[in-house]
Parts: C-alpha cells; sequence; structure tokens
C-alpha cells in the first residue's frame, strides 16, 4: 500500500462529484454510483485505519500515555467528539457534549461553558445574550439547552474568536432553534475558511477528521453576519464589548475585552501550557504578533479572563504574572531565531538550539505538552522566509524514494541499514528512527524493513516522551507500517505454491 493511499479515496469522491455536473443525465446515475463506490471504498479504509490503531494501542499500552500528555487541551477530552467536531448527527459525540459540559459562573450574569476541549463565554446583558465562540458542532444541541437553562434572555450576538472547527461551529444549533444573532468576526476569517474549504481533503486530515463530516461550501456552516477589521467596539445592554484582530494561532484570531465587567476573554492566546504555537500541521501562526496580544490583554489588569482552553484566571496580578510570563517566552524563541538566521544558520538548524528562558522553563505554563519551544522556532522561521532550506540539492530535489534507494544501495542493501538501526534503538532513537524512514522509503514492500522502522519507532516512544501532537503523528505512522504489513502478508498467503 502506497502511504498517500488511505486519503485518495476522498479526491476520488470530490472529482466524481464535479464531474457529475457535467454528465449527461442518462450517465449520472452510474457516476453516482461510483461516487458511493469511492465514498465506501474511502469508510473501509479509515475503518482499517481504526482497526489497526486499536490494536496498536492494545498491544502496546504504553502509547496511551504518550499520547494523552495534553489531556484534553485544559478541559477533559473526549474521544467520541475528537474526530467528529463536524459532526452535526453523531450521537456519541452529541451525548458526550452534554454530558460532560461544566457550566462555571464567572460573576452576575456571565458563565464559562467548559466543554470537552474548548470554552465557551456567556454574557447575559440587557438587550440578550453574547457569547464568545460556540465550540464545535456536536457541541451545538448542549449549548443551546444550557442557554436555555440559564437565561429567558435570546442570543443576541455571537462573536467567533477564529475560524477553528471547535470555536464556530456550535451556532448551527442555536440557528435551527430559531435564534437569529448577529455573527461578527474578523473579515480575515472568511478568506481563512475558504482556504479550508479549498483544501477540504488536506484540511481533514491535518485535524484527523472523518471527510465524511467536513462541509463542501460556506452553505453548510454558520457563517458571521459582520465582520470588521482591526478593532470593533459595541455596545449591547449596558456593556461594552471591544473586539481587537492580532494575528496569533490564526491570521483572523481577536480578542475580547468586556471593561464594564472587567473580564477578558481571550481566545486561544493564553493556554494553561507552552502554547500551541508551534504547530507543525497547521497553516502560518504569528508568534511575534501572539506575544504583543498577551501584553496587550494584561495591560487591560483584567480582573478575570476566560481563556478558549482550560479553566478561568481570576486576580488581576495572577493575570499579569502568567500571560507576561508567556509573552516573555515566545518573544524569547522569536528573538533566539531570528538571530540564528541572521548569523547565518540554515533554516533547518535555527531551531536546534533554541530554548526557554531558565527563569520561566519550570514554570507549569511552559510545559511541553503539545509543542516544543523548537516548534515554535521552526513557526517563526517559516514566517521570515521561504520554502527553501537553503540545502542547495533541495532546490530542485529528487524524489525522497529515489535518494533513499540511492543511500541504501550505497549502504550495501537493506539488511546493514536494518543491523545499524537495531543497534542504534536503545543508544540513539531519533538517528534510528532517521535510517527507518529512509530503509521504509526505499523499500517500502519489504517485511523486514516494515517490522524493523516499527520496532525503532515504538523504541523511540517508549524512551523519549513526546508532545502529544508528535506522539500522534509517530502513531499514524506505525498505523501505516501496520496495514502495508498485513497487505503484504494478505497477498502471499493467497499465492499458491508453485508445483515442483
Amino acid at each position: 500500500m502506497n502511504p498517500t493511499e488511505r486519503w485518495r479515496f476522498g479526491g476520488r469522491a470530490v472529482l466524481l462529484a464535479i464531474l457529475l455536473t457535467a454528465l449527461p443525465a442518462a450517465a449520472a446515475a452510474e457516476a453516482s454510483a461510483a461516487t458511493a463506490t469511492a465514498a465506501a471504498d474511502g469508510a473501509s479504509q479509515l475503518a482499517l485505519r481504526a482497526a489497526a490503531r486499536a490494536a496498536i494501542y492494545r498491544e502496546n499500552p504504553f502509547l496511551i500515555a504518550a499520547v494523552s500528555r495534553v489531556g484534553g487541551f485544559g478541559n477533559v477530552a473526549s474521544n467520541a467528539i475528537a474526530n467528529r467536531m463536524y459532526s452535526r448527527d453523531f450521537a456519541p459525540a452529541l451525548a458526550d457534549a452534554a454530558a460532560k459540559l461544566v457550566v462555571e459562573p464567572q460573576g452576575p450574569g456571565t458563565w464559562l461553558l467548559r466543554f470537552p476541549w474548548v470554552n465557551v463565554a456567556v454574557f447575559e446583558t440587557s438587550a440578550g445574550l453574547v457569547l464568545v465562540d460556540a465550540g464545535y458542532a456536536p457541541a451545538g444541541p448542549a449549548l443551546r439547552d444550557a442557554l436555555r437553562k440559564l437565561s429567558t434572555q435570546r442570543v443576541h450576538t455571537v462573536i467567533y474568536t477564529h475560524h477553528h472547527i471547535d470555536h464556530m461551529l456550535g451556532t448551527w444549533a442555536l440557528l435551527e432553534a430559531g435564534e437569529r444573532p448577529e455573527i461578527i468576526a474578523t473579515a480575515e476569517l472568511l478568506d481563512e475558511v475558504d482556504r479550508d474549504l479549498q483544501s477540504r481533503e488536506l484540511t481533514s486530515r491535518l485535524n484527523n477528521q472523518t471527510l465524511t463530516d467536513f462541509p463542501r461550501s460556506t452553505a453548510e456552516l454558520p457563517m458571521p453576519t459582520r465582520t470588521f477589521r482591526g478593532r470593533l467596539e459595541l455596545v449591547i445592554g449596558q456593556d461594552r464589548f471591544v473586539l481587537t484582530h492580532a494575528p496569533g494561532e490564526t491570521a483572523d484570531q481577536l480578542w475580547v475585552s468586556v471593561p464594564t465587567r472587567g473580564v477578558v476573554v481571550s481566545a486561544d492566546y493564553f493556554q494553561p501550557f507552552l502554547p500551541n504555537a508551534g504547530n507543525g500541521k497547521r497553516r502560518q501562526r504569528y508568534v511575534t504578533s501572539w506575544a504583543a496580544a498577551l501584553r496587550d490583554m494584561a495591560a487591560l489588569r483584567p480582573l478575570r479572563v476566560l481563556p478558549m482552553h482550560g479553566p478561568a484566571l481570576v486576580g488581576t496580578e495572577e493575570v499579569e504574572r502568567r500571560f507576561t510570563s508567556q509573552a516573555r517566552m515566545l518573544e524569547s524563541i522569536a528573538r533566539q531565531t531570528l538571530a540564528a538566521l541572521n548569523s547565518g544558520t540554515r533554516k533547518y538548524d535555527a531551531a536546534n538550539g533554541v530554548s526557554l528562558p531558565v527563569e520561566l522553563a519550570s514554570s507549569a505554563d511552559a510545559a511541553e505538552l503539545y509543542v516544543t519551544p523548537r516548534d515554535i522556532a521552526r513557526t517563526v522561521a517559516q514566517e521570515y522566509t521561504g520554502w527553501w532550506n537553503e540545502l542547495p540539492s533541495e532546490w530542485s530535489p529528487v524524489s525522497r524514494a529515489t535518494q533513499a534507494r540511492e543511500i541504501v544501495a550505497l549502504a550495501g542493501g537493506v539488511e546493514p541499514l536494518l543491523l545499524r538501526m537495531e543497534a542504534l534503538r536503545t543508544s540513539d532513537p531519533p538517528l534510528a528512527c532517521h535510517l527507518a524512514d529512509w530503509v521504509w522509503l526505499a523499500a517500502p514492500d519489504d517485511p523486514r524493513v516494515l517490522r524493523g522502522a516499527t520496532a525503532a519507532w515504538l523504541e523511540r516512544l517508549r524512551r523519549l516522551p513526546v508532545p502529544t501532537q508528535e506522539a500522534v503523528e509517530y502513531v499514524e505512522h506505525l498505523v501505516t507500517l501496520r496495514l502495508q504489513l498485513d497487505a503484504l502478508e494478505t497477498t502471499r498467503a493467497a499465492v499458491p505454491l508453485s508445483p515442483r
């Protein structure tokens, strides 16, 4: 099995759907049947991966801890919701969102609704309810029901802090219940949503979501009714809401100050661990602007901060200390990275020497649960440079597989590399995994290679704790290796022995 084949079904389904519009009616039924076949093939591949993943966790229980270091991103987690955040009808996800929701009062007429993974901030004003974010799609019904218990007021306004699926999709249930709020976001959110839709299969894969849940157009999304650029001040009832755009986790992100209540809603700028500013699978993140936003929020000296992940922060001094500390972390990483690049260090090496300031590194807010300082440094480098990694041969490279075959040939074949890989597994697991990648790219149909690579990656996960995001990707590679090995063994078992 080619490593990319597990996602090819999505492209097939979309291509066939497009062709339907150009085919005459007589051929449409045949093409529709082909689309259904492609979708079924895709579902089958997903089921195979799910079964392989479950078997890997069952056989290697230590992996559960390896991929769970970040927990529920400051909240509780939910396996039912994790891969179905676009779904409005996946019953286990809807049930878990309702069962695990915790409603926390945060002062008069103010609540933090804490779902698995993410929060929603609610303000009751004399003109109606104001929501900051609405969670993922499965949270919608539980959000609607919770609001009805909290207040008799209608929903006046929903503010989206950014376009990520766990922040805006829950609004659908409010709209279906007859609510007609004004939905406000930055103008940049429209561009970001459009990028997601253009890269539907890619975005679904990078977000570890189920493709069949993924919308095909903005008509299937609860889109903003009003957008702005820069700064927007709203007066709703007796309260003021000040919305400030500041690129951070996304290009469209904003934060909200409610000065009439001494509250700041900090969106995803603050997280109760090293911030997710170095995500290797998402679009560009803006580290220096992120740090500036943290300082701007702290400068307001709010009495209370409501983050969209994790518990509320209470007390001016607590907010100032923690926000300023995370700003210093991000600023330090950015300075170190730029200094390395300016000194002539190649882009691919610039992150290697980056570390947090000693006085901040032991803080709980610096815990490397999801990303590392080096991941954040790579994000900084990407913001200031192009795609080239400054290695001359990489400007117009031959394929990785071609390089790998040449390296294996120079080593004298697969066997010497496998032996060296085995020797390095305990003494230098990362280097062993580099060799595992080369030999796998060169000989993906060799069962010895698949078993050796599997052993190398398992050893790395066993010996070297890594952040959740990194661990999850290593496990997904283990799933690919296992499916390739299973396919080889099935094929060989089906081939009859030749007569002597």
